[in-house]
């Protein structure tokens, strides 16, 4: 009876031991899922913030490459960005050199200015097609103008009608009054 009593216990221990391995398996097992759970749902927001993050790049990259269209919109925020001088004689004269926006100088050389390709300033010019200065699209030749208008010091104070006669910037002798008129 001592052995039995003896096994009895023994197989009791083992008993209570193996539930209790269980049941801290459960436990644990619970902990982990609880864990997973939350790993998922931390993960699903990182998601849902990526999917409006890569909205947004897509929703600025759209408008990034709508600058890019030539149009007097964006042609006037580029002048406005980069403080070009005598923004609305500045305007005229792309009215003017371009023919509205339409001329083949400015459709295939991006050139908005009727520039020359120059010899000893700072240029965005790629080269020459057609005589006039080349442009990888209609910001290059907008930043041109304005490294034009730096190497010349020009600035609000500077009466510019007065300023392009006394450079000689277009060969028309009736470019300024042209202008003045648009």
């Amino acid at each position: 009876m001592k052995n039995y009593k003896r096994r009895d216990f023994i197989n009791r221990t083992i008993i209570i031991i193996a539930i209790s391995i269980i049941l801290f398996s459960l436990g644990a097992i619970s902990g982990q899922n609880e864990i997973i759970i939350e790993n998922y749902k931390e993960n699903k927001e990182l998601r849902i913030e990526l999917d409006n993050l890569k909205q947004k790049r897509d929703s600025l990259q759209v408008e990034l490459d709508s600058l890019h269209v030539i149009s007097w919109d964006n042609i006037e925020y580029f002048i406005d960005t980069l403080h070009i001088a005598h923004k609305d004689v500045v305007m005229r004269q792309i009215a003017l050199e371009t023919g509205s926006l339409s001329s083949a100088i400015c459709q295939e050389n991006h050139n908005l200015f009727g520039m020359k390709e120059p010899r000893i300033r700072e240029t965005t010019a790629l080269g020459t097609k057609r005589g006039h200065a080349y442009y990888k699209d209609y910001i290059d030749s907008i930043k041109d103008y304005k490294l034009w208008q730096d190497a010349r010091r020009v600035n609000e104070e500077t009466d510019y009608y007065a300023f392009l006669a006394s450079v000689g910037y277009a060969e028309a002798s009736n470019y300024i009054n042209t202008l003045k008129n648009i």
